[in-house]
């Protein structure tokens, strides 16, 4: 992005008089009809679309979700549920990156299946073997959006046979709007919320009844629901 900027320098004529006369020093003048403004650096996304540290990151905590999950699954007997932050977590990581880098900035708002057809409907395949384990083990997955906005990434799973359902994080049901309201905080407080998979801790205000909390609020949200919220990094929202 270019701002306009026109900026004149000029030094008029200056007469200086002395007994010796007049002396006359040309006129210069300096025109500059723009200035570039730099982009504002958003560096996690950088590092992420960069770095393979970033998916080694992803793909380890995917590890520990279906290994936390296989022992929540061997300790339980009532059917567990696990929420995903679809938008980020399920979509191939490259091409959601390259999507916030080039097509659309995070702050102008985005909807699921947006990143997900610039993806070309390509999952992410640590994401996908996790979604098909917790299929196969009876876990139900629930997408932390709504059916509609979720729409063509259900559909997809579904020709994969893997059911998964829109949601909505937390507050009141609004019958009519959305096909599917069901939200974190009813499974939690059932007791049949096996794993948070998400991007933000505000995400689990449903769980936790804290929005995004600072301080020694973290402690608290650790001890309480450590077990159950596995936050990955978000690249996109991070701007410092």
């Amino acid at each position: 992005m270019k701002l306009p900027i026109i900026a004149a320098l000029t030094i008029s004529v200056l007469s200086l008089t002395s007994c010796g006369g007049t002396k006359t020093v040309a006129t210069e003048e300096l025109v500059v009809t723009s200035v570039p403004k730099d982009k504002p650096l958003n560096t996690a996304l950088e590092w992420s679309a960069a770095s393979s540290d970033a998916l080694f990151i992803q793909r380890q905590l995917f590890s520990l979700a279906k290994d936390r999950l296989t022992s929540i699954i061997n300790s339980s007997s009532n059917n567990k549920a696990v929420f995903i932050d679809a938008s980020f977590l399920l979509m191939s990581q490259e091409m959601t990156y390259k999507f916030f880098q080039e097509f659309r900035a995070p702050a102008d708002g985005f909807r699921p299946q947006e990143v997900f057809e610039f993806a070309r409907y390509e999952f992410d395949p640590i994401a996908l073997d996790f979604v098909r384990y917790c299929a196969e083990n009876g876990v139900e997955v629930l997408l932390t959006s709504s059916e509609m906005d979720s729409r063509i990434i259900i559909e997809q799973l579904m020709k994969q046979n893997i059911m998964v359902q829109g949601s909505i994080i937390e507050g009141e049901a609004r019958y009519g709007r959305y096909s599917n309201n069901l939200s974190l905080s009813e499974f939690a407080q059932q007791d049949r919320l096996a794993l948070l998979l998400t991007t933000s801790l505000g995400e689990a205000t449903g769980l936790t009844g804290i929005g995004n909390p600072k301080g020694i609020e973290l402690d608290e949200v650790y001890t309480r629901f450590g077990s159950k919220v596995i936050l990955f990094p978000n690249p996109t929202f991070n701007r410092k």
